[in-house]
C-alpha cells in the first residue's frame, strides 16, 4: 500500500461525514493538543506519541494556552493575595 493511500482516503472520508477538513496528520497534532490543554502530563502526551524525549513533544505541540494563562495567573494571585479571588479561582 502506498504511504498517501490512507491521507487520501481520509480527507474524502472525512468531507463525505461532513467533518471540519483535517488531515489524517492533523489529528496527531489535535489529539495532543487537546490532550495537552486538559493538563495531561506531557509525558504521557510524549509517550503516546512515540516520542523518546518530552522535549520533542514541548517543541512541537505545546502552545501556551489562553485559559491556561489566565489560571495561572489567577493561581498566582491566590499565593500573593490569599482570599483574593475566593468566589471564581478560573
Amino acid at each position: 500500500m502506498h504511504p498517501s493511500t490512507i491521507s487520501k482516503w481520509f480527507v474524502k472520508f472525512v468531507k463525505e461525514c461532513g467533518l471540519p477538513e483535517i488531515s489524517f496528520h492533523g489529528l496527531r497534532h489535535t489529539n495532543a493538543t487537546l490532550l495537552i490543554s486538559q493538563n495531561i502530563d506531557v509525558a504521557v502526551v510524549a509517550a503516546r506519541l512515540g516520542h523518546a524525549q518530552i522535549s520533542t513533544t514541548f517543541n512541537f505541540y505545546v502552545h501556551p494556552v489562553i485559559s491556561h494563562n489566565k489560571v495561572a495567573g489567577n493561581v498566582l494571585e491566590n499565593l500573593l493575595i490569599p482570599g483574593k479571588n475566593t468566589e471564581n479561582p478560573n
